[in-house]
C-alpha cells in the first residue's frame, strides 16, 4: 500500500513539474514575435543600405570612366570631349538601363530598378553649380540621370557634358513606402538618407 501510494506521489509531482504553463507559453510567443519584427525591420534597412551603395558605385563607375576617356583621346592625340549621355562608352552598364529609353521613371512598380538618360532640362527646375555640388562657374546642366530604386522612389543626378561632371544625387520623387520607412526610423530615433546625404555635401 506504501509502495503504491509513493508511486502515485512521485507521479503526481513529475507531472506538475513538466511543460509549460499557458503564461509562459504566451510571453515566449510575444518575445519572439518582437525579435523576428526587429530582424525583419533591420533585413528590409540592410537591402535598402545595400541598394544606395550599389546606385553610389555605379555613379562613381561613370564619373571615372568619362575622365579616362577624355584622358585616353588626349593621350591619342584625338579631339577630347565628353560624352552627351553619360552611359556611353561604359564596360559595364548597370542592370536596368535601356538605351533605346527616353522617358523617366514613373515611380510605379513598372519602371522599378531602371536607370536611364534624359538629354534637356526643359521639365526641370534649374539646378544651380552649388546645388550640383561643384564650384564651376560655367556649370550647365545638359540633363539628368535617373534611377528608380526597388521602393518605387526616383533619384536623379545632373549632368553637364561640357564639362563631364556628374552633379550630387536629388531625389526627383519619394514614394510612400520610403515616406512610411523614414517617419518610422525618425520614430527610433535613427537618420534618414536625406539626413545621412547632409553630411557628407
Amino acid at each position: 500500500m506504501r509502495n503504491v501510494m509513493k508511486q502515485k506521489k512521485e507521479l503526481f509531482n513529475t507531472q506538475g513539474e513538466s511543460g509549460f504553463t499557458l503564461i509562459e507559453m504566451i510571453m515566449v510567443i510575444v518575445i519572439i514575435g518582437i525579435l523576428a519584427s526587429v530582424a525583419a525591420q533591420k533585413m528590409i534597412t540592410a537591402t535598402d543600405e545595400a541598394e544606395v551603395t550599389a546606385e553610389e558605385a555605379t555613379i562613381e563607375n561613370m564619373r571615372s570612366n568619362l575622365v579616362n576617356n577624355y584622358g585616353n583621346s588626349l593621350i591619342q592625340g584625338a579631339a577630347a570631349q565628353f560624352p552627351i549621355d553619360p552611359f556611353q562608352n561604359l564596360s559595364k552598364v548597370p542592370a536596368g538601363y535601356n538605351r533605346r529609353s527616353n522617358t523617366k521613371p514613373t515611380g510605379k512598380e513598372a519602371t522599378d530598378a531602371t536607370w536611364v538618360f534624359i538629354q534637356g532640362t526643359q521639365n526641370e527646375a534649374r539646378v544651380t553649380a552649388e546645388q550640383a555640388g561643384t564650384t564651376l562657374t560655367n556649370f550647365s546642366v545638359t540633363g539628368f540621370i535617373y534611377h528608380q530604386r526597388k521602393d518605387s522612389t526616383v533619384v536623379k543626378w545632373p549632368y553637364d557634358s561640357a564639362n563631364g561632371v556628374i552633379g550630387r544625387l536629388m531625389v526627383d520623387k519619394i514614394s510612400p513606402l520610403k515616406q512610411e520607412q523614414d517617419q518610422e526610423k525618425v520614430k527610433r530615433g535613427e537618420p534618414v538618407e536625406a539626413q545621412k546625404r547632409l553630411k557628407t555635401q
